[in-house]
């Protein structure tokens, strides 16, 4: 198991390199328009996912994200701050909204416990960061903006959203614990707004410290 974790990280680390889940930017007014439209098949999906992390009921959705990001970086969603209060709606890449869909079809395809090759775990790595990127950006709903604390929460809520799609609960667990061996491991060099030494189990960012089972 331990090689099979080893060679993960090494398959993954260019995304974890390149890939951020979020960047707080105010309320546009092109964003009305947006929001109006109806949701997509893909959007509804990630409604779903946020509605029951959150027990709010967020709008989501699909498309451009109105940012700039530096050339080599990639930005998986953004979160639409107000002046006060939490945000009402987020913004998520195609690509993550795509793989929140296609879990949910198969989530067997994407448990990292079964792969054997480089292509698996590739596959793995993208629909843990797109359930790892509903999370985030659903914590950002909830009222919470230092972003360290939000991927560490949102880490820890990867296997929720993973079952909320049709994962079994040890697959959602398998899940959380790959992205925090592979994908996390990374973000201390990468991208250190994202990360804390606090985001471990019985650190300050411990969703559950009576339980041991980290990071689910």
């Amino acid at each position: 198991m331990r090689l099979a974790i080893l060679l993960a990280a090494a398959v993954v680390a260019s995304i974890a390199a390149a890939s951020a889940h979020a960047q707080a930017r105010p309320i546009r007014p092109g964003d009305a328009a947006l929001l109006k439209r109806a949701a997509s098949p893909e959007e509804l999906v990630a409604e779903a996912v946020a509605k029951r992390l959150t027990h709010l009921s967020p709008t989501v959705r699909c498309g451009p994200l109105g940012i700039d990001v530096p050339p080599g970086m990639l930005v998986t969603g953004v979160t639409l701050l107000p002046p006060h209060g939490p945000a009402q709606y987020f913004l998520l890449l195609p690509e993550e909204c795509n793989y929140l869909s296609w879990f949910r079809q198969s989530p067997q395809r994407y448990d990292p416990g079964a792969c054997m090759d480089d292509a698996c775990f590739q596959l793995a790595a993208k629909a843990a960061l797109a359930l790892a990127t509903v999370s985030h950006e659903s914590y950002h709903v909830l009222g919470y903006r230092l972003e360290k604390r939000v991927e560490c929460y949102g880490m820890q809520s990867i296997w929720f959203v993973a079952t909320s799609l049709g994962a079994s609960v040890a697959e959602g667990q398998r899940i959380a614990a790959f992205y925090w061996k592979t994908i996390y491991a990374q973000r201390e060099q990468t991208t250190p707004l994202y990360w804390s030494a606090e985001c471990r189990d019985g650190g300050k960012y411990d969703l559950r410290p009576a339980s041991h089972s980290w990071p689910s």
